[in-house]
């Protein structure tokens, strides 16, 4: 994939650079309350083997859709994102910001250009975000980013009710 350059990000596949960044994130209760990764996978040992793993996909023909973003001007690791496909039609969008870049907009920015990424360059026609009912904070992110609430469902991957936000391709 080609980088995704926003005002003042840039989407990127990871690298191993990017590791110890990942591997806080991933290790911290906090910020992975709202996610869907397993147990394992944060844990230090487990949020190493799935950095490795997503790299290492990138050169298949099943590459991860899960990328890395860092600031433009200063290069550091700010979050990363990701796409998960469901059909031919429909892709889930995931998005986190690290703790110490949260509140500067970077969430917005990143849904924004990775939802039109999947819109407008991979060809998919609906981007959705299920998002807990208590992640307030992810709510609000997807509605600037033009995410339409379409209520409460239940999903398979999640074990909760989720908030069911999509936005069209137009």
């Amino acid at each position: 994939m080609q980088p995704i350059n926003t005002a003042r990000l840039t989407i990127r596949e990871f690298i191993f650079a990017d590791a110890d960044a990942f591997i806080s994130f991933m290790t911290d209760p906090e910020s992975t309350k709202f996610l869907t990764f397993t147990d394992e996978q944060t844990t230090r040992e487990g949020a190493k083997r799935l950095i490795e793993f997503t790299i290492a996909s990138y050169g298949s023909e099943q590459p991860m859709l899960a990328f890395a973003v860092e600031e433009k001007n200063s290069k550091r690791f700010v979050g990363f994102c990701g796409l998960n496909p469901h059909d031919d039609e429909a892709v889930e969008v995931m998005y986190a910001v690290m703790p110490a870049a949260r509140g500067q907009g970077y969430g917005t920015e990143i849904a924004i250009a990775i939802s039109h990424h999947a819109l407008n360059d991979l060809g998919y026609h609906r981007v959705v975000a299920p998002i807990a009912p208590e992640n307030k904070y992810s709510q609000v992110v997807v509605r600037k980013a033009g995410f339409e609430d379409y209520g409460v469902v239940r999903q398979t991957n999640f074990p909760k009710l989720v908030h069911h936000f999509v936005l069209q391709k137009k």
